[in-house]
């Protein structure tokens, strides 16, 4: 498999504005909710990285838009970066951990069920429209 430095470059470029942006919405929620003790910035910014990955998967495939670059950089790099995957098992584990079963189970469950829903939407939303 040969992979070319552009490519690196596109999907580096995506990542650093995917994480960026995913630091700064959860910590921007977070704050909001300091004592909730439910990591409600990690749960917004999957939900929401779900809605946009279904919208855009549609978009891109209904309008067959992009070149193979701009693909990689929102899909592998800005989205890449900006869900939250391994943060949120490490919230959920936390909320286990600390005998916060509850939590734990409406934080895993939640952003699992909530957010196959919520490609549902974003992907039905672009063919409904377009």
């Amino acid at each position: 498999m040969q992979i070319d430095f552009l490519k690196i470059c596109v999907v580096g470029a995506g990542g650093f504005l995917g994480a960026s942006s995913r630091y700064v919405l959860s910590a921007f929620v977070e704050s909001k909710f300091p004592a909730s003790g439910f990591p409600s910035g990690t749960f917004l910014v999957n939900i929401l990285g779900c809605f946009l990955i279904g919208f855009l998967l549609a978009f891109f495939g209904v309008k067959n838009w992009g070149s193979e670059e701009l693909r990689l950089f929102v899909f592998v790099g800005v989205l890449g970066g900006f869900t939250t995957f391994s943060t949120f098992t490490n919230d959920s584990y936390l909320l286990f951990k600390s005998g916060e079963l509850l939590l734990g189970l409406a934080n895993a469950g939640g952003q699992v069920l909530i957010g196959l829903l919520f490609v549902w939407i974003g992907y039905s939303l672009v063919r409904l429209l377009f």
